[in-house]
């Protein structure tokens, strides 16, 4: 799969928490089994700085799109 197909993956948002000093969701697509987490730093319950995206796939996190990319790059793009 290349980094256009992966862009037209729809995922569904799973879930939402808003901590002190961080926000973080999930969100998956149960079809080719794909997840990313997002993380932003906050302070005082708003948000700031950059937004850090991890990737999982077959229970193996990948911390950068270059790696994961580079995992899903035998899954065949359905769409």
């Amino acid at each position: 799969m290349t980094l256009e197909e992966f862009n037209k993956v729809p995922f569904s948002l799973v879930s939402h928490l808003n901590m002190e000093h961080e926000h973080c969701s999930t969100y998956t697509n149960k079809e080719y089994g794909f997840a990313m987490c997002t993380h932003t730093k906050c302070i005082e319950g708003i948000a700031c700085g950059r937004t850090i995206t991890h990737y999982m796939y077959n229970d193996k996190v990948y911390k950068s799109l270059r790696k994961f990319l580079e995992a899903i790059k035998d899954v065949k793009f359905k769409g």
